[in-house]
């Protein structure tokens, strides 16, 4: 009777034995007891499955002594593709989701400022940024789910199917998959062909041919295998990061009693943003240096004369990027002020 009484009082959380006779009665509801669901699309091997996520839910139930779960539906197994894991938050299809605002980008206006090039030294620092104005500047982007997690990926590198790219002139006319609209303009400005395309996508393109080569980071040689369709890959850029996201629906959260919402958001927020931001950044650090002990795929880094071209050329777009945007009506200026980006 008391788990009869506690359910009903909870409607907003997703369980696994009253959804067979609640499922059908509650359509698009999250419900749940004690287990909370988080769904993305990657496999479990991805280092943010587990070295972020999984640790996650291990601390979440050695914390409350098992009374309250997180159960990772990893693979798309609570819907396929990557581009709308933030909507199936909203809709409450799942608890919890992991995804990239870049794929939606136009939900994302405010948000995408952190894309633009020179604006983060690194992930931990435009993770920082990103947390210094998510609750003013950025609320609105993120207003229908409760925040868990944000934060910034990994330098994102050119990793080319069979053209190496020494410099910027050897990016004209090629066809460089990019993840978000911000860096699709900034590839654009620098010469190349942007392609819009998530990326369980990449792995295909780059073997037919479709595109030259990817916008994206390093850690994606291993978690997606692209070391097994590109030759060469060209480091170094300030080419800009692309953020995730962490994110809760917001039944659920409400659902959620005082002393798990107190147990979610110590274990979340800046804190488990800046940890994910580092898992990327030493991913990258190892990646890149097997492959220049290997010597496959090749790591192709500017000389300075090319690095100095393209740095001005980089800081010109970021520049008409942020106008182009504050035409819009985004106040990016006011965005990367609140950051402490400097002109």
């Amino acid at each position: 009777m008391n788990i009869v009484l506690r359910l009903i009082a909870r409607p907003a959380l997703a369980v696994t034995w009253l959804s067979l006779f609640a499922a059908t009665a509650l359509p698009g509801l999250a419900v749940h007891a004690d287990e909370l669901k988080l769904a993305h699309w990657m496999s479990p091997r991805h280092t943010m499955h587990a070295k972020v996520m999984e640790p996650w839910a291990q601390e979440i139930m050695k914390m409350s002594n098992g009374a309250l779960t997180v159960k990772i539906y990893p693979g798309g197994a609570l819907g396929k593709g990557p581009v709308a894991q933030f909507q199936r938050a909203v809709d409450g299809v799942a608890d919890i989701t992991f995804g990239l605002p870049g794929f939606t980008s136009s939900q994302f206006l405010r948000t995408g400022v952190i894309e633009l090039p020179n604006v983060a030294v690194d992930g931990p620092d435009g993770t920082n940024k990103l947390w210094a104005v998510l609750d003013k500047q950025l609320a609105s982007e993120w207003s229908r789910v409760k925040v868990l997690g944000l934060w910034l990926g990994e330098p994102q590198v050119l990793l080319m199917r069979s053209k190496p790219v020494r410099k910027v002139a050897d990016l004209q006319g090629v066809k460089i998959r990019t993840p978000s609209k911000t860096q699709a303009n900034t590839i654009a400005a620098l010469g190349a062909t942007p392609v819009p395309m998530p990326i369980n996508q990449v792995y295909n393109a780059l073997s037919t041919g479709v595109i030259d080569g990817a916008l994206t980071g390093a850690s994606t040689l291993r978690s997606f295998k692209l070391g097994e369709v590109v030759k060469y890959i060209t480091v170094g850029l300030p080419l800009g990061r692309s953020p995730f996201f962490l994110v809760m629906n917001k039944k659920s959260w409400d659902g959620l009693s005082p002393e798990e919402k107190t147990l979610i958001d110590k274990t979340t927020g800046r804190g488990l943003s800046l940890k994910a931001s580092q898992v990327y950044e030493d991913e990258y650090a190892s990646i890149i240096a097997a492959a220049r002990k290997s010597g496959s795929p090749e790591v192709i880094t500017f000389s300075p004369e090319e690095s100095k071209q393209a740095d001005a050329m980089l800081k010109a777009t970021r520049d008409k990027l942020a106008d182009d945007l504050e035409k819009q009506g985004v106040p990016a200026k006011e965005i990367l002020a609140a950051m402490g980006v400097k002109g």
